[in-house]
């Protein structure tokens, strides 16, 4: 109850920052409470907590902006702007697990990254392999169809699980943001071994975090951001459900946000196939 309540929907609506710092919290308690409960299942079970603590806070936000998307009343460049707070509590809480995760990945002993983060680095793995049925591809695939379909289907599972749960898909983010701490850690990690000094692992890793982030951003911005989307249309559409609306304005501005988060998408894989690998 405690965690949970630190970051209300009020404060993260008024100063979305703040969920920036909270998300941090929230990882790191996270992460060692589950590899002092769970210690054999630590790469999954942190980022439930991570989900749970989050839940309430990105409920009531979900729930605010579906009213705000009743009353608006039509489809157009004001009914984008007003999910614009969602967007950017999601993008906080998101890029607070990237932070929290790649800095103790970064800095604990191998031993135990190796078992807080197993299912993180068989997916990173698995990518760089192109096998891209990971069910996440930031980092590559062979082909503009296999990368649209993968991604597709990160950001359907995203809308079924924040419309069946809510605010599910708070974990499919934390599941992306964790495996991207990993690609940053290890870049840490690499450059830390090259450097005899004791605080070499932070200093790499304050160097890993901006690197890592430009690295994938040109194709990574968009993908996220449909995810983000897609998350926001399931929430909006399951709370809409749960007031029992009669008329279908909430299934049209949900479908209105999938279709936006598709485009995205279709951007994102462009970019990847024919315009990442040319720079």
């Amino acid at each position: 109850m405690v965690l949970e309540n630190i970051e209300t929907s009020e404060d993260a609506e008024k100063k979305p920052w703040h969920v920036l710092i909270y998300a941090i919290m929230a990882t790191t308690v996270s992460l060692f409470l589950a590899s002092y409960i769970f210690p054999s299942q630590v790469s999954t079970t942190f980022l439930f907590l991570v989900t749970i603590a989050s839940f309430p806070m990105i409920y009531n936000v979900l729930n605010d902006e579906e009213t705000l998307d009743e009353n608006y009343g039509r489809i157009d460049l004001g009914f984008l702007s007003i999910h614009k707070k969602a967007f950017d509590i999601y993008t906080y809480l998101f890029l607070g697990v990237v932070v929290a995760s790649s800095f103790w990945y970064t800095i604990l002993p191998q031993d135990f990254i190796s078992g807080a983060f197993s299912e993180q680095i068989k997916t990173l793995s698995s990518i760089r392999g192109e096998n891209v049925q990971s069910g996440f591809a930031l980092f590559g695939g062979n082909g503009f169809m296999p990368i649209f379909l993968n991604n597709f289907s990160v950001a359907f599972v995203s809308f079924l699980l924040s419309f069946f749960y809510g605010a599910g898909a708070i974990f499919v983010l934390s599941w992306n943001a964790s495996v991207i701490a990993v690609f940053i850690g290890n870049m840490a990690r690499a450059a830390s071994a090259q450097i005899s000094h004791p605080l070499s692992g932070i200093y790499s890793y304050l160097l890993a975090l901006p690197t890592g982030m430009l690295s994938i951003a040109l194709h990574g911005v968009p993908e996220i951001a449909a995810y983000f989307i897609a998350g926001i249309a399931g929430g909006i559409l399951s709370i809409g459900v749960i007031k029992r609306h009669q008329d279908t304005r909430i299934i049209k501005d949900a479908a209105a946000l999938f279709c936006l988060s598709v485009v995205l998408l279709i951007i994102a894989a462009f970019i990847e196939v024919w315009i990442t690998p040319a720079l």
